[in-house]
């Protein structure tokens, strides 16, 4: 009787032991399915939606017989979908002009998006826009004036320094537009070099690191412009897609439409805004909707979707086109082109790596200087908020 007793017990105490463990796998599976959603978002804009990893991590533990007990699997996070490192290697190490504008194209007919933001950070519309990147998970890069940042007014001071670390707090690239928003090249040298490294020193004073993208106000540009950022290494990055935000004034509509046109027209692009128009802001939703809706329709005909990447992957894929542009630099030396007509001092537009129609073309736009060359797509009009 005894001895049926103690049998009984033990088997109690072995369904008592293999249910326990049951619980322990469960919750362990459990525990590594919410850290893996938790570190990777969901699926995305950026090309890095949610996958289940290839190589989950078993936890076990060690009976008193030497045997192995599993307890459950963690899926670790998804290491495709941390971007590479920042700042990248640079893509333009001689800042030509040109080589801005094309590498802006991005990827050859990849239909990838970047989008950029220029001339703040401006409380009130700034602070506005980061919720809505932040809901689509979207990174870009903001190309910001430091005038602000320095302003004697408050609080426009201390809430532009904060809007600039919640920027970068958001995932956000930070990106160098100078203090005062000049047109580089009707300034002296050193003027030229103070516009740039004191707006350097303002956002690091600010954040704690200093800008590798450097993008000129009104895409003005000037071989003393070229020459400071070789020295400083900086990264010139231009734009391929600009619905000149500033004219459509309190017309988000506009603004929006203009996008999704060129978008749809150039497979994708670097865009053009600016976080300091709220028109411009507004117009950042209805982008956003086309954009999914758009890409819902390409899924189900089987076609390609465009993807909204973070400053890093883009610049990785605009790094595949550096063939072309080199291709182009040697058919140009080889062919050099003739000016228009013998009196003139212009040279021909150099040829570039896409459809001329790609590259922003801005009315009535006088020459800029790019290592000695002229180029075209310079706008020097005084109401331009670029």
């Amino acid at each position: 009787m005894g001895r049926r007793r103690h049998q009984a017990r033990q088997r109690s105490q072995a369904l008592a032991y293999r249910a326990a463990a049951l619980l322990a796998i469960g919750a362990a599976v459990i525990t590594g399915a919410l850290i893996a959603l938790s570190s990777a978002p969901r699926p995305r804009f950026d090309g890095t939606p949610l996958r289940i990893p290839i190589f989950p991590r078993l936890l076990a533990t060690v009976d008193d017989a030497g045997r192995l007990e599993p307890l459950g699997m963690v899926i670790p996070p998804d290491a495709a979908a941390r971007p590479p490192s920042w700042p990248p290697a640079l893509l333009n190490p001689e800042a030509r002009l040109r080589w801005g504008w094309d590498l802006s194209l991005g990827r050859p007919g990849a239909r990838e998006v970047l989008f950029t933001f220029d001339d703040g950070p401006n409380p009130g519309t700034t602070d506005r826009l980061l919720p809505i990147l932040a809901r689509a998970n979207i990174h870009a890069a903001f190309f910001v004036c430091g005038w602000r940042l320095e302003s004697h007014e408050e609080p426009l001071r201390t809430r532009a320094r904060q809007l600039l670390r919640d920027t970068l707090a958001a995932g956000h690239v930070i990106g160098n537009h100078t203090v005062h928003h000049y047109q580089l090249p009707t300034l002296p040298p050193e003027r030229v070099r103070y516009e740039i490294e004191h707006n350097a020193d303002l956002i690091e004073e600010v954040i704690g690191q200093r800008p590798h993208l450097f993008r000129p106000p009104y895409g003005a540009y000037s071989e003393d412009v070229r020459r400071h950022l070789v020295s400083k290494r900086n990264e010139l990055w231009m734009w391929s897609i600009d619905p000149h935000d500033y004219l459509l004034v309190n017309d988000a509509e506009a603004v929006a439409q203009r996008i999704i046109t060129n978008l749809g027209n150039h497979a994708g692009g670097t865009v053009l805004l600016h976080d300091t128009h709220p028109w411009s802001v507004a117009a950042m939703p209805k982008i956003i909707r086309w954009l999914e809706r758009e890409n819902a329709s390409r899924e189900q005909a089987g076609r390609a979707p465009y993807v909204v990447l973070d400053p890093a992957r883009y610049l990785e894929g605009a790094r595949t086109r550096l063939p072309l542009i080199q291709a182009a630099d040697a058919l140009a030396n080889t062919n050099p082109p003739r000016a228009r007509d013998a009196g003139s001092a212009e040279a021909a537009v150099e040829p570039t790596t896409g459809v001329v129609g790609e590259g922003p073309v801005d009315a009535g736009a006088p020459a800029a200087m790019d290592a000695g060359n002229t180029h075209r797509r310079m706008s020097m009009d005084a109401g331009d908020g670029r």
